[in-house]
């Protein structure tokens, strides 16, 4: 389980490692917590491809971690990393940055093909991209029409 998680001046990601069915009989104490460094960076949605091991994220280097701030000022991108590498304190710069200035609310990822569906709320539209194409702004719009400023997007890889 993974999420992103904020202070006052910090932003992380966080999660419990090992098997879910494992964590219900142990005290909340003794779960096995991984956390990543600290950041400026804000962290916003939060997801994982479970059969490549990369884990992705919404960021924004905006310098203020404030809410009143209008994420329409900020500079968003999305964040790719080896969950291994993200968790372990790693620097980053094994970071990969890709749909840099789309201010994006929400992320899924289809662990079936690779692809990551996105939400961009000031265009209002539903993209779908990949990190792994050479051009690291490639994608494709997937729905424009009937959408005022989407938040977040949920896919069922097995229905496509």
């Amino acid at each position: 389980m993974l999420w992103s998680q904020r202070s006052s001046v910090w932003w992380r990601l966080s999660g419990v490692a090992g098997e879910p069915a494992d964590w219900q009989r142990l005290p909340a104490a003794a779960l096995p917590f991984v956390d990543a460094e600290p950041s400026r960076v804000r962290r916003g949605s939060v997801d994982y491809d479970r059969v490549s091991g990369v884990v992705y994220w919404s960021q924004s280097t905006a310098a203020a971690v404030d809410d009143r701030s209008s994420s329409s000022s900020s500079s968003w991108s999305l964040g790719a990393q080896p969950v291994v590498d993200a968790l372990s304190w790693k620097q980053p710069t094994s970071t990969m940055q890709f749909l840099s200035s789309w201010t994006v609310g929400g992320l899924a990822v289809d662990w079936f093909t690779g692809n990551v569906y996105v939400t961009e709320t000031e265009h209002q539209l539903i993209a779908v991209a990949r990190y792994d194409v050479r051009d690291a702004d490639m994608y494709r719009v997937v729905l424009t029409s009937g959408l005022h400023r989407p938040t977040t997007v949920a896919i069922d890889p097995y229905l496509g």
